[in-house]
């Protein structure tokens, strides 16, 4: 069970649909087995749904329910598509027996944690840009070796975190699979692994990390 969860606001603009995608799809993961945030969000869902129902009607085109149904029909399958279809259930299949992946990450991450190319500039950290950055978000996986810690940095705008596996710790406290942590501008810290695992976490950021120590601050010019 998660001990550290989105805020409000973040669960209230999830709720609403208003998040860029790689926002939205950290917070879904978080709340695939969070029953607290699936509650919260839950409870936003009706007052949505509350507020349009208070809301006045405005008239539109009679045609605009045939346009979009227009837009929506699909081509009949083809013996091409149809072995495509089939293909991609399969892989969709062999995504499924990826273990702490959440279910929204599975489109797009096809591979155990252990066979991804993980690049970075030590070896104790490494990184796995996710596919879906975009809209001044960037969303990737850290993996911090077992017992290793971060260099001392801060943030120069917000970061999004996610434990898919294992866990870390900071000053501020321990953090293990399923937990969500925000890091901002006032952070300062040093993610440090357990000594027992690999920690790989699922983070969002909307500005580079700022390393702050004597031979992080060299490391500053190459991070995006």
């Amino acid at each position: 069970m998660a001990n550290y969860h989105p805020s409000d606001e973040l669960l209230m603009s999830f709720s609403a649909g208003q998040m860029p995608d790689a926002l939205g799809i950290i917070v879904a993961c978080h709340m695939e087995d969070c029953a607290h945030c699936q509650q919260r969000a839950a409870l936003y869902d009706r007052l949505g749904g509350e507020i349009l129902m208070n809301t006045e009607d405005v008239p539109v085109a009679p045609q605009l329910l045939d346009n979009l149904l227009c837009k929506l029909e699909l081509p009949e399958p083809s013996a091409a598509n149809e072995t495509q279809l089939n293909s991609e259930a399969s892989a969709a299949s062999e995504i499924k027996l990826i273990q702490n992946l959440p279910k929204p990450l599975r489109r797009f991450v096809n591979k155990e944690f252990g066979q991804l190319p993980w690049s970075g500039m030590t070896s104790s950290l490494k990184e796995f840009q996710l596919p879906f950055s975009g809209n001044g978000y960037t969303a990737k996986f850290y993996k911090i070796s077992a017992g290793k810690e971060l260099p001392v940095h801060t943030h120069r705008g917000n970061e999004y975190t996610l434990v898919l596996d294992g866990s870390f710790s900071d000053k501020a406290g321990e953090y293990h699979q399923g937990d969500f942590i925000l890091a901002d501008t006032q952070i300062i810290h040093q993610p440090k692994a357990a000594n027992d695992a690999d920690c790989i976490c699922f983070a969002v950021t909307d500005a580079p990390l700022k390393m702050t120590g004597f031979f992080g601050r060299m490391l500053n010019p190459f991070l995006k």
